[in-house]
């Protein structure tokens, strides 16, 4: 092949890019093409940083590689020009060992020609695997070198980037028959190395000097984040059980220790949403992987791992952690901040909700245990949440003493649906459960745990709308139809504890002494109940003290109303046969609750 300047050959390069689009094969032959793309690698493969001509066609090259592999993946290609690229792909890996040469690029002092090489390895070998179930055993081979090594470099970041991007690739792909094998023979030389990096990136204390060496980990331990929760995601997906993937249930305390180390906010940021995940069981919702499948041979294991994770968080917690969480003053977005007066916030709200989510589920899960297992030792609930309400003040989400306080869940989970129904669904449990051990549930405002409360904000939250709620129950995006029955079994059998919470006054937010006075001399209730409707105040402004009949009545009656418009359209719905599910459950408990609101009327 005649030699080319750096020049010409970036032309030449660009101009394939243009028919690639297009859809057209180069008037060079498959042989030439792929000859040239070598020897651009080549150039550059042994130096350790490249000139920026040398590394602009570089990049230019390895782009032009993926972009082949993932035309030819998508199937997208006339077949004349299939065959032109597919016989470009097979010279480039089979004759001329592009794989290696690929691989010895991941330790270019380069970050971008680094990670370009990454990700040109990773969309090969997820079509590699798709077409023959294999994956490139160099490239297996230097991972786990690499992870053993204890310092950070570019070289491990982009390992841990690729072989997360191939594993999330497995997860999407549609060889479904197969994935279990796949992702099992992919992870079985790789476990003792990724358990190897946890305990050095993890396990060892980073502010000791004699322990290690003093360098910027951030990238590499977020890096390693989205590693361990695609590990997660397989397992709950397709029962994918390595010891690696149980390693951050086992040792989840070495992720809550993150927190008191010389980290960067965003990546204890990152930790905090890893576990919130974990213990959600949400790994990869946000990657549209679709539903998670079961996976029954793991299923005694992960819960284990689980009451693991969750004995963690509580040992923890009693240990002081909620005095280690850092929470900005002001909304943190891929470790800047951003304008509090663009925000409308004054906190960080994510890290508030992710801690939030993560003792609640912590309790649920150790009750859980209590009742699988008869353990006649109880778990002071009350406790818990008294060092949640703290940490909440802390951090200025309940500013007064004039804010009920269990008002904490729709201020803290506000501007997020799904973990507002799922806090509001597991405090149900809890408060079942603290109910249990005590005859008398006094108190249980003070705490933050009156699922009432709960439920009459939450309806306030959305002005009573009951299309709101039916948007809820057919969503896949929230558990609000699991939240819902549980709420509505507890109504049926303590519907004075309903009642009974709205003539609290601090239920009822006015906005002025004159609104107030005009619902105290309103003798028609329909006309009160607006004025009672005012929105709850996050801010904890004083609220006037009106306790009337009327205020009380028209709350529980607005209330009620949306119960019944609730179930009036889901009858409906059903009836056409346009519900998604049968709602037959659903119905008999709004029924009930009409029932028991008409034998107290």
């Amino acid at each position: 092949m005649k030699c080319l300047s750096m020049d010409a050959a970036g032309l030449d390069f660009q101009a394939i890019f243009r028919l690639l689009r297009t859809g057209s094969a180069p008037s060079l032959s498959s042989e030439e093409l792929s000859s040239r793309i070598s020897s651009c690698v080549d150039q550059t493969a042994n130096t350790p940083a490249p000139s920026v001509t040398h590394r602009d066609l570089m990049c230019l090259c390895l782009t032009l590689i993926e972009a082949i592999i993932n035309r030819l993946t998508a199937h997208s290609l006339p077949q004349d020009v299939t065959i032109f690229y597919e016989d470009v792909k097979r010279r480039l890996f089979e004759e001329m060992n592009l794989m290696a040469k690929l691989v010895s690029l991941l330790n270019c002092q380069d970050q971008l020609v680094s990670h370009l090489s990454a990700k040109c390895i990773s969309v090969y070998v997820i079509s590699d695997i798709s077409i023959n179930g294999g994956s490139s055993s160099i490239w297996r081979h230097r991972c786990a070198e690499v992870f053993q090594k204890p310092s950070a470099s570019s070289e491990l970041d982009s390992c841990l980037w690729s072989l997360t991007a191939v594993i999330k690739g497995v997860l999407r792909g549609e060889i479904c028959q197969r994935k279990t094998d796949v992702l099992m023979k992919l992870l079985s030389g790789l476990d003792a190395s990724i358990t190897s990096l946890h305990t050095n990136l993890l396990t060892q204390d980073t502010q000791d000097p004699h322990k290690r060496e003093l360098m910027n980990l951030s990238k590499t331990m977020c890096e390693f984040f989205d590693l361990l929760e695609v590990l997660s995601a397989a397992r709950l997906r397709y029962g994918v059980c390595s010891s690696v993937q149980r390693v951050i249930f086992v040792q989840s305390r070495a992720l809550l220790r993150v927190m008191r180390t010389d980290v960067e906010y965003f990546v204890k940021k990152r930790a905090l949403l890893l576990l919130k995940k974990s213990l959600l069981r949400r790994a990869g919702d946000d990657w549209a992987l679709g539903e998670a499948q079961s996976a029954p041979h793991d299923d005694h294991s992960l819960t284990e791992d689980m009451l693991t994770m969750a004995d963690g968080v509580l040992l923890e917690v009693n240990a002081g952690w909620l005095k280690e969480v850092p929470v900005k003053a002001q909304a943190s977005f891929f470790g800047g901040n951003c304008d509090v007066r663009l925000a409308g916030t004054q906190k960080d709200d994510v890290i508030l909700r992710a801690v939030s989510l993560i003792l609640l589920k912590s309790l649920e899960i150790n009750i859980q245990r209590l009742h699988w297992k008869g353990s006649q030792s109880d778990i002071d609930i009350h406790q818990y949440l008294i060092e949640l309400m703290s940490f909440l003040q802390r951090h200025g989400t309940l500013m007064s003493a004039d804010t009920h306080s269990c008002s904490w869940v729709s201020v803290v989970f506000a501007e997020q649906d799904d973990d507002m129904i799922e806090s509001s669904k597991t405090l149900i449990g809890l408060y079942l459960y603290q109910k249990s051990l005590s005859s008398s549930d006094s108190g249980v405002c003070v705490w933050g745990c009156n699922p009432h409360c709960h439920f009459i904000l939450l309806l306030r939250s959305l002005s009573f709308d009951h299309t709101v709620l039916l948007d809820f129950l057919i969503s896949s995006e929230t558990c609000f139809l699991e939240y819902c029955v549980h709420y509505l079994k507890l109504l049926r059998e303590d519907w004075t504890g309903l009642c009974n919470e709205v003539s609290v006054p601090r239920l009822v937010d006015y906005g002025s002494s004159d609104e107030s006075d005009e619902v105290s001399g309103n003798t028609d209730v329909d006309s009160g109940r607006t004025d009672a409707e005012a929105s709850f105040c996050p801010s904890g402004m004083a609220v006037e003290q009106v306790q009337t009949e009327y205020a009380s009545e028209s709350l529980l009656d607005k209330v009620f109303v949306c119960l019944m418009d609730l179930r009036t359209t889901v009858t409906r719905l059903h009836n056409r046969g346009l519900f998604p599910y049968n709602p037959t459950s659903l119905l008999k408990l709004l029924n009930s609750a009409e029932l028991q609101r008409n034998r107290i009327s």
